[in-house]
């Protein structure tokens, strides 16, 4: 008798786990799809209004993408760009490109590349586009050019705010510099910038 009792509690256990065992794989399977889900790329008319300055629509898209992909990295970037530049709000800014960095994203600003060094706040031979912080690298795409740059923060020897001209930075690699100006063309873009480089490369000094 107590042979059969043991043998059922044992055979009810078993069904339960076999009962169970359907849910778990389920909920495991969807945590790990979740986890690893790939994000629907940005929409490239995205970059093309806030390189026209039509914000506002910029921002209608970017609020579509982030209904259905809350944690979108680069949806989350290219709204806080575009709140940025309609705004002119910097410490917000800061605060929105921490948070789309930690989603996997980063910093993008419009800038004016020069491709003369900086000596005034005027610059005669120049071409525009975007400039991209992430977690390991920087990038720079023309719009109105054929030129671009790549760079992994390990290959930078410096990337500091311009001594003769405070609304401009530069970044020096591979023995030359590279000059730039943000679109609002304040000092406080380039602070924010700079401070948005230090924090994600950990280099807080």
């Amino acid at each position: 008798m107590l042979h059969t009792s043991h043998y059922s509690r044992l055979m009810a256990l078993f069904i339960l786990f076999i009962g169970l065992l359907p849910y778990s794989l389920l909920k495991h399977s969807a945590n790990a799809h979740a986890q690893g889900a790939v994000q629907s790329p940005i929409d490239p008319v995205i970059p093309t209004l806030i390189y026209r300055q039509r914000y506002n629509d910029a921002i209608t898209r970017l609020e579509q993408m982030l209904e259905r992909e809350p944690q979108n990295a680069e949806a989350l970037t290219y709204m806080a760009t575009a709140n940025l530049y309609q705004n002119l709000e910097f410490t917000k800014a800061q605060r929105e490109f921490e948070e789309a960095f930690k989603a996997g994203g980063g910093a993008t600003f419009f800038v004016t590349h020069s491709h003369e060094e900086f000596t005034t706040d005027d610059i005669a031979d120049y071409c525009r586009g975007f400039f991209h912080l992430r977690r390991d690298w920087l990038e720079f795409v023309s719009v109105d050019g054929t030129h671009t740059l790549k760079v992994s923060f390990s290959e930078l020897k410096e990337f500091k705010q311009n001594r003769l001209s405070r609304k401009a930075f530069h970044i020096k690699f591979g023995g030359k510099s590279q000059n730039f100006q943000g679109r609002s063309n304040t000092e406080l873009e380039v602070l924010l910038i700079i401070a948005l480089y230090k924090s994600f490369t950990g280099n807080l000094k």
